[in-house]
């Protein structure tokens, strides 16, 4: 059996309420009615709650239905809202609809009462639907957030196991041999054996070579060691020295060891946008900056390259052509900060990050006691 509707009607004329109350009856509407005639008496049915439905009167003694629609938008915001009066003229129902009634029906037209209460009803139902779909896809994204943020995790987790693995075990293998060619080279070695062991070490050294940038590539250990600033320092330098930029970097002095989250993440932008630079960007000059401002830190790469239309190559990039400036986007939004791209063609790129100012948690001190 269908629950009947719980109807807050506001009239101070008896007749003209019987007159509702028999027209929703008639129209098959289940319902249950509290009537009241004053200010009073709204307040008070308003504070016990309960309300699937308001009815209201425009024009009462010491009251007004526009009073009676902004109380129930304080105390029950999400319940319909329908006026009906027979003083209402269309300036004040235009007013009232832009104020938040959900309807109005004039009292000479009464037959309207029935399929106005029906369309209102339909309203709160898709509202609270759309309300649920909306509270769905949030979890959904808070999901994917947490998902996203523990794959970067490991992520880096495995880049720096990765570069110790290869600066430690292959680097020093390959440093061993390189010495023991080195040894035989100068021992007293058939003559010609000389050009392939010269070779051989030419080989080695090459990719030595490799692996050292890769291992930077995959986690400079200054970044840990030492900090954001000096890492984004030694990386704007050796970055811009592979294609003969002229660079500029400027920190605020940070006093402490940021966040790690915030360092790794805004390297990661940095290392992004620097890496773009060299690329494509076909600059001469290359300015980086690491500021500090109203609680956040803001990462500036400027080039005076070729630029790029910002709209054409995001649109790209989310349908897939490139991950890049997508992953910069999601690494700055995964530490709660965001992104932004300004570039015109032929007049340079700036890339602008920020990241709030958080900091490494210092390590508590041992209890001496």
């Amino acid at each position: 059996m269908e629950s009947p509707l719980h109807i807050l009607h506001l009239e101070d004329d008896p007749r003209d309420a019987e007159l509702v109350q028999d027209m929703l009856e008639s129209g098959g509407i289940t319902c249950t009615i509290t009537c009241v005639q004053n200010r009073d008496g709204f307040v008070a049915a308003l504070e016990c709650g309960r309300i699937d439905l308001i009815l209201s009167d425009f024009s009462l003694p010491a009251f007004d239905g526009l009073s009676a629609l902004g109380m129930a938008q304080v105390h029950c915001p999400d319940v319909p809202f329908i006026l009906v009066s027979g003083t209402l003229g269309e300036e004040r129902a235009i007013d009232s609809l832009k104020r938040g009634a959900t309807d109005y029906v004039l009292k000479e037209r009464l037959a309207r009462l029935v399929p106005a209460v029906h369309r209102a009803l339909q309203e709160v139902k898709e509202r609270v639907e759309r309300k649920l779909a909306e509270r769905k896809r949030e979890e959904y994204s808070c999901k994917l957030q947490v998902l996203s943020r523990r794959l970067v995790e490991t992520q880096e987790s495995e880049r720096r196991h990765l570069a110790r693995e290869l600066h430690d075990e292959i680097g020093q293998a390959l440093t061993v041999a390189q010495l023991n060619l080195q040894a035989l080279l100068q021992s007293p070695a058939p003559k010609k054996l000389v050009p392939r062991l010269k070779e051989s070490l030419t080989a080695i050294d090459r990719v030595l070579e490799q692996v050292h940038d890769i291992s930077l590539n995959l986690r400079p250990s200054i970044l840990d060691d030492l900090g954001l600033e000096p890492a984004l320092r030694w990386y704007t330098k050796r970055q811009a020295a592979l294609v003969g930029l002229k660079a500029r970097f400027h920190a605020d002095p940070l006093g402490q060891r940021l966040d790690p989250v915030i360092e790794t993440e805004c390297f990661r932008v940095a290392q992004g946008a620097l890496t773009n630079v060299v690329r494509h960007a076909q600059a001469k000059t290359l300015k980086v900056e690491l500021r500090k401002q109203a609680g956040q830190l803001h990462l500036r790469v400027r080039d005076d390259g070729v630029g790029f239309d910002v709209p054409a190559v995001w649109q790209e990039a989310v349908r897939g052509a490139t991950l890049g400036l997508l992953s910069m986007e999601e690494r700055a939004a995964l530490a709660g900060g965001g992104l932004e791209f300004k570039s015109v063609p032929g007049k340079g790129t700036e890339v602008h990050a920020w990241f709030p100012l958080k900091w490494q948690i210092p390590l508590a001190k041992p209890n001496t006691a």
